[in-house]
């Protein structure tokens, strides 16, 4: 008696595969793909926006102002529009230029450099190897004086330490565990550190940090991108909030 065998109940390596294999291998392809779209898709619904920084390092442009170094480089301009409004300044990389001031500060000076924007914040990164800073031959407007600090009080917040040259838009995400290593390297080098705080209502504000009036030193390292709850004195100082707290008030949440 003679049997006829089905095919496809054998493997031939060197022969076409059997429709019920392709149709397999078809269905779980598929579900594969659009299951790991959708857990994609899942994932970065739950990730934190890495804000709406911007930094157009080829926008290289004057800006006109009067200068400081304390307790960070920064400068008061007309330039931003809408007002006298500070911008931090910083070199292209992660240091800070608070040295290179010297006996400009409180001077009209003109500087060139890059915008780096979030909102209402701003930094102008320089190129410090080149001849960024000259004083102004015209007179600054008095407007652009550097205010007196307006107290605020003493306040108690939950928040994060971040850099504030990558949180204004030099680097996506700027905050979290992620970008630990490199806000380190930026404080180190002397960009200020910001202090980001957000309430219940979904309300923020970003606070440049000091500590006695004074840039921090490397014990701030530790509390990087960590939660952390301070207490301090917060004041205005023209268009920024400055927070004055000592490393002894930061407790690690």
């Amino acid at each position: 008696m003679n049997h006829k065998q089905d095919d496809d109940s054998f493997f031939i390596g060197w022969a076409d595969t059997p429709a019920a294999d392709r149709r397999f291998f078809l269905r779980a392809g598929l579900g594969l793909t659009f299951g790991a779209a959708a857990m994609a898709g899942g994932l970065a619904a739950f990730q934190t926006p890495p804000g709406p920084g911007m930094w157009n390092q080829g926008a290289v442009r004057e800006w006109r102002g009067i200068v400081t170094g304390t307790p960070y480089a920064m400068l008061r301009t007309l330039d931003l529009g809408g007002g006298p409004r500070t911008a931090l300044l910083s070199c292209l990389g992660k240091c800070g230029v608070a040295a290179r001031i010297g006996s400009l500060a409180g001077k009209a000076v003109v500087i060139t450099g890059s915008l780096i924007q979030r909102g209402r914040h701003s930094m102008i990164a320089v190129n410090e190897m080149g001849e960024w800073i000259r004083e102004d031959d015209t007179p600054a407007d008095p407007s652009l004086v550097f205010p007196k600090p307006e107290p605020l009080g003493r306040i108690s917040l939950a928040g994060e330490i971040l850099d504030s040259k990558c949180w204004f838009g030099a680097m996506r995400p700027s905050e979290g565990k992620v970008h630990k290593s490199c806000a380190s390297l930026c404080i180190r080098g002397g960009i200020p550190p910001a202090f980001f705080a957000r309430d219940r209502a979904n309300k923020s504000a970003l606070m440049i940090m000091m500590d006695g009036g004074r840039p921090y030193g490397y014990d701030l390292l530790p509390f990087l991108a960590d939660p952390v709850q301070i207490d301090g004195a917060l004041s205005r100082w023209g268009d920024l909030l400055i927070l004055d707290a000592a490393i002894g008030n930061f407790e690690r949440l």
